[in-house]
């Protein structure tokens, strides 16, 4: 029997659209052996997806209060998605630094300042996408893209975080630019470097299942499969839930992908220690 878990979901803390209590009730009702919660971290700058810098400890004890309540059932893990937005925010925020979780996930949604002083978060609509794209780097979709990966490297020197997030999510927007391919050679010579930076790391990579019922695509793109596999980099599934009837979707079509790249295990955190787990 396959063991199921998620590592990557969101609540009311920042902008998941349920309690932490009902994510928890559905993957207990899924059957998951593990779960975690791992609201957006707070950043210093006003949004409307990321945690309060004042709820840090509501949202600790919250899950605490659970992690009691539902012992005999479910694993739950302690987590934050901590974006790496350069000068601005970044796992050495001392208010994350401060506090003890069980893991982290690293990643980045923004690529610089739009002319109304908003980040720009690359992972919204394409309307805001082409916004961004014409303001900052002035239709450049190429320029934009390296610099995704400019920043996602440093993310990774950086370090300080266990699972890397979503981590080519830029090219789902960029896939409706002109001329922009995820087959180009320019492209594929980015990821090369990116895994081999992920390797040397030793970061686990997930494999996010958000967009794959709406998009049919999942981050990383399947095609990179093989190439993590190549490199024995350690991989989860994780879904990136905002709803709780999310919170395994499109596992089973990940799963039989993996099998079919080659992949014999993936990694969770079970009794409290990053584990093989085998891919039946």
């Amino acid at each position: 029997m396959m063991t199921l878990t998620n590592y990557h979901s969101h609540c009311v803390f920042c902008d998941g659209r349920a309690s932490m209590e009902d994510f928890v009730k559905f993957a207990v009702a899924k059957g998951l052996r593990a779960y975690g919660v791992s609201s957006h971290a707070p950043v210093p700058f006003a949004n409307n997806w990321s945690m309060k810098y004042d709820d840090l400890d509501e949202y600790m004890q919250e899950f605490f209060r659970l992690r009691e309540k539902y012992s005999e059932i479910i694993e739950l893990y302690l987590g934050l998605e901590v974006d790496y937005i350069p000068e601005v925010a970044s796992v050495n925020d001392p208010e994350i630094k401060r506090r003890k979780f069980d893991y982290l996930i690293g990643s980045v949604h923004h690529l610089g300042v739009l002319e109304d002083g908003v980040q720009w978060n690359i992972d919204g609509s394409f309307k805001v996408f082409k916004k961004g794209l014409d303001q900052i780097f002035h239709g450049d979709v190429f320029k934009a893209v390296k610099e995704f990966y400019a920043i996602t490297c440093e993310m990774l020197h950086i370090g300080g975080f266990d699972i890397i997030g979503h981590f080519d999510k830029v090219a789902l927007n960029a896939s409706f630019i002109d001329g922009f391919s995820i087959s180009d050679k320019w492209y594929n010579d980015l990821m090369e470097e990116t895994l081999e930076l992920i390797k040397e790391k030793g970061v686990i990579v997930e494999i996010n299942t958000k967009s794959y019922g709406r998009n049919g695509v999942t981050f990383p793109n399947f095609k990179h499969l093989k190439r993590i596999k190549e490199r024995n980099i350690p991989v989860m599934v994780n879904s990136d839930c905002h709803y709780p009837d999310n919170v395994i979707a499109d596992f089973g079509v990940v799963y039989d992908k993996l099998k079919e790249c080659g992949f014999k295990s993936t990694v969770a955190l079970l009794g409290g220690k990053w584990t093989e787990v085998p891919v039946l």
